[in-house]
């Protein structure tokens, strides 16, 4: 009766033990997903940071083409 009773607790630790085993399995999967969002939300985000980069030395060239186009056209003025 003894021999049953610890065959039976050893089967009962060992289903727990595949249970949890599954767990963290879910766990790491979830985690390798969630991991590839955040390499993704920060590949966006430095893309975004580039454009915004562009966009002010776009900026800045079209700024001094204006500035260099006013001096121009005062040299016109009567």
């Amino acid at each position: 009766m003894k021999i049953q009773h610890i065959t039976d607790e050893l089967n009962y630790i060992s289903t727990n033990s595949k249970n949890i085993n599954q767990a963290i399995e879910d766990i790491a999967a979830v985690s390798e997903e969630s991991a590839a969002g955040i390499e993704q939300v920060s590949a966006s985000a430095q893309q975004s940071s580039s454009s915004m980069d562009e966009i002010t030395h776009h900026a800045s060239e079209l700024a001094s083409s204006a500035e260099l186009l006013t001096e121009q056209v005062k040299k016109f003025q009567l």
